[in-house]
């Protein structure tokens, strides 16, 4: 690095002395004598200056710290940040309060500040490089020349947010949350990455100011963590640096951040970004929470569904937007219908018939997961049924007929006062699907209509079965069954039919 000239390095020395000045002759007003705060504001802008002031001298020993282009400036800029955002502070304070007599000194204590700042990156490069040509903007990063204040003046916005302010240096924090605050927004801070991970994790924020230099874990760990984690990655990230390298830039950009500035900042700038991306998570939240109530709404319509059809049935419609009807040969249907149903109804109020009604038929329908049978659907007071038909078993009819027996002996546990009866068939049926709008999943054929036939030829409280039903049962252990003789049936004449005694060793049906 070369050593500048004491020429190049008077002018900054000049602007600097003329800020000291300025801070003075406002420390020295009733306005501050009055204001604790004013004088803190003060001293920290006093400071800073200082300390600029210092670090410009040591330039003209040339690089004693080994400084690269890239950590001058941003050394530089970080005193300078403190000089204008303290400043603009005071200043928009003192004119909303027509405090007329320090607004000129503060006035100059900003405009030198943008003075000092408006030539600085031009005298490091010189140093660094002599004769080079500037160093190319990044995008979102305003020239050096642009006058920059570094907090907010205070303008209504529509935009609000919990905002989460990460920065190593105090005197920065307290920059960002003030102006945030005058602007509505609600905020916290951290004072390095592992902190404001912790924050993060705890509380739900709306956007990070992140800076990019910290201890322990810096600005591009925080982005890298952020972005990995799935509750985290939604939350927009602005990078607030001293450093304006391209090249960090872009990292930061590839990473997901979703702006950079550089310190100090145009504060018009700041806010029209925040409110950019506070506008941008607004509609994030927004399109999350739509998709999810539409998750919800696709969720309750499965379910509903899911009470209308069986499950299989309703992976293939969800599936194809359709369901094949289908032949299936080895199936046992059941009946059961409740004995003198009408006659119960005609001196009964409706709400107690229907309350005894529902009573049964989800004790009935806890039975069909229990024998691998299907609940088909009700017709009035009648209750179908099916067994190997979507879940295969090793006998569908003896399912059928131990069913059958558990629905006799639950009619009369429930005191419902309801004698019933079983009718079961066993053959070929088409299974399938009818309708658009009120989709119902049914069976068709011969052996549906024996079974109802059966069903309403048979005894009370009896599981009575039809010819093919029996002959499937034939040989099993522990059934026993007697022939009811054969009984005449519309459209298939003489029909037998068997009332079925004892099923494991149980009898079936009552008195």
């Amino acid at each position: 690095m070369n050593r500048p000239d004491p020429i190049q390095l008077s002018p900054f020395r000049v602007k600097l002395s003329a800020i000291l000045a300025s801070v003075e002759r406002v420390a020295e007003s009733p306005e501050c004598r009055a204001s604790d705060e004013i004088k803190r504001d003060l001293d920290t802008i006093a400071s800073a200056t200082e300390t600029l002031r210092t670090r410009v001298d040591r330039l003209a020993q040339g690089n004693p710290d080994g400084w690269s282009a890239s950590k001058m400036r941003h050394d530089l800029r970080t005193p300078l940040n403190h000089i204008i955002g303290y400043g603009e502070i005071l200043l928009q304070e003192a004119e909303d309060v027509g405090a007329d007599t320090i607004v000129r000194d503060l006035s100059r204590i900003v405009r030198g500040g943008k003075e000092v700042l408006a030539d600085l990156d031009e005298l490091v490069r010189e140093l660094v490089q002599p004769g080079s040509p500037p160093a190319p903007t990044p995008i979102g990063v305003p020239r050096a020349r642009v006058p920059q204040p570094a907090a907010f003046v205070p303008r209504p916005t529509d935009h609000h947010g919990r905002i989460l302010v990460v920065d190593d240096n105090s005197a920065n924090r307290e920059l960002l949350t003030r102006g945030l605050s005058k602007q509505g927004h609600t905020c916290e801070t951290a004072a390095d990455g592992a902190q404001a991970l912790e924050k993060l994790e705890s509380g739900e924020f709306d956007l990070v100011l992140l800076d990019l230099v910290m201890p322990r874990l810096d600005g591009i760990g925080v982005l890298t963590v952020m972005k990995q984690d799935p509750m985290l990655r939604r939350i927009p990230v602005i990078m607030i640096s001293g450093h304006d390298d391209l090249p960090q830039v872009v990292k930061c950009i590839q990473l997901g951040a979703d702006d950079y500035l550089s310190k100090p900042f145009d504060s018009v700038l700041l806010q029209a970004r925040i409110g950019a991306c506070l506008e941008k998570k607004a509609l994030v939240d927004k399109q999350s929470e739509h998709l999810e109530q539409i998750e919800l709404e696709r969720k309750r319509a499965n379910e509903l569904l899911r009470v209308i059809l069986p499950d299989p049935i309703v992976h293939e419609l969800q599936q194809t937007d359709t369901v094949t009807p289908r032949l299936h040969h080895r199936v046992a249907v059941l009946f059961c219908d409740i004995v003198g149903f009408t006659a119960y109804s005609e001196n009964r109020a409706p709400e107690e018939i229907l309350a005894n009604l529902q009573k049964l038929v989800e004790a009935y329908e806890g039975l069909m997961g229990l024998h691998k049978m299907q609940k088909i659907k009700t017709i009035g007071d009648s209750f179908m049924a099916a067994a190997g038909l979507l879940e295969a078993v090793e006998n569908p009819v003896l399912q059928c007929v131990r069913c059958g027996r558990d629905m006799i002996r639950l009619s009369d546990e429930l005191k419902t006062t309801w004698g019933v009866r079983v009718g079961v068939s066993y053959g070929p049926v088409v299974a399938g699907v009818l309708g658009r709008q009120q989709f119902q999943f049914d069976l068709w054929g011969d052996t549906v209509n024996t079974a109802a036939r059966v069903e309403a030829h048979g005894r009370e409280n009896a599981v009575c079965l039809s010819g093919p039903a029996w002959d499937a049962l034939a040989g099993q252990p522990g059934v026993q069954a007697e022939s009811l003789g054969s009984v005449k049936m519309k459209g298939k004449g003489l029909v037998p039919l068997f009332r079925v005694i004892r099923v494991d060793g149980e009898s079936v049906g009552i008195g």
